[in-house]
């Protein structure tokens, strides 16, 4: 279509196109009935006897490298993450049904799927390593209510039996040519000193956030929030290379004795690697 815009002498003609249909479409996550509560999980932590602990450090999934490659892995338990209000209500829906009609069967059926996938059973494990540190690395959530459910579980447990720090690693895209951050707090530690504090506009979600959140309400001021710089959306970020590399040089001076610090550094430095050649051989050039 051609617009025109009639002058004093001269007509000019502007092009105006519309845009072409979009070749692809997205369909947006599945959310629930808004009508409906998000159902509440029901978290169970399974713990062997174990003495207690100088650290537990809560991660989440896109940063597990830093965690796993800590020497001396040993399981000490589990936590178990369920929604028994799901299966209730399918159940009561499946008694209340006298008239089939297709259309409202197709509609639950569906409804039901997307459900048991955003809200699935499924397991976390607990490792110790050394002896004396634990870790739990958690994944992406879509509900929230789990992080807080599952962050009051995380401390009851580990509470009496962490003598040291609690320490959390979260994502953050900081955007100021630093790559790690931390919260503002007093450590004493130099290290941990010279790391710059997270300032606004800047925050930190999931179960990093969670976790700091119920400590700070328990009054608890033994805590290492560290903040990685990374990108992309809540939940799915990825974590800079030297933001992995140097929060794993802070952890190694912190929690691994000296004999073991090398091979802490060369795994996550060798994971970082393969990072790099899985995001680089789908490129055009």
């Amino acid at each position: 279509m051609l617009l025109t815009r009639q002058t004093t002498n001269k007509i000019k003609f502007k092009p105006w196109n519309d845009g072409p249909a979009p070749r692809h479409t997205f369909e947006d996550e599945f959310e629930g009935d808004e009508t409906k509560p998000s159902p509440v999980p029901e978290i169970k932590i399974d713990l062997k006897e174990h003495g207690s602990i100088d650290y537990l450090i809560v991660a989440p999934k896109n940063i597990s490298v830093i965690v796993d490659s800590l020497p001396q892995r040993k399981a000490i338990g589990s936590i178990r993450i369920s929604y028994p209000e799901l299966k209730v209500q399918t159940t009561t829906q499946e008694s209340t049904e006298d008239d089939y009609d297709e259309d409202e069967q197709l509609y639950n059926a569906i409804h039901e799927s997307n459900s048991s996938s955003m809200y699935s059973e499924l397991e976390i494990p607990i490792n110790v390593y050394g002896g004396s540190i634990a870790g739990i690395v958690v994944p992406h959530f879509t509900n929230a209510i789990t992080y807080n459910i599952l962050s009051r579980r995380i401390i009851e447990a580990f509470d009496s039996m962490v003598k040291k720090d609690w320490i959390t690693l979260s994502p953050c895209s900081i955007n100021n040519n630093q790559s790690l951050n931390k919260l503002n707090i007093s450590t004493g530690n130099s290290l941990l000193e010279m790391i710059p504090n997270l300032k606004p506009p800047h925050f930190i979600t999931g179960i990093g956030a969670s976790i700091i959140s119920e400590l700070n309400n328990l009054g608890t001021s033994s805590f290492i929030p560290l903040v990685l710089n990374s990108e992309g959306q809540p939940g799915f970020e990825k974590v800079s290379n030297d933001a992995i590399v140097d929060s794993g040089y802070v952890l190694s001076e912190i929690l691994i004795k000296d004999h073991y610090k090398d091979d802490y550094l060369k795994k996550i430095s060798s994971s970082v690697r393969k990072f790099n050649s899985y995001s680089n051989s789908g490129m055009y050039l």
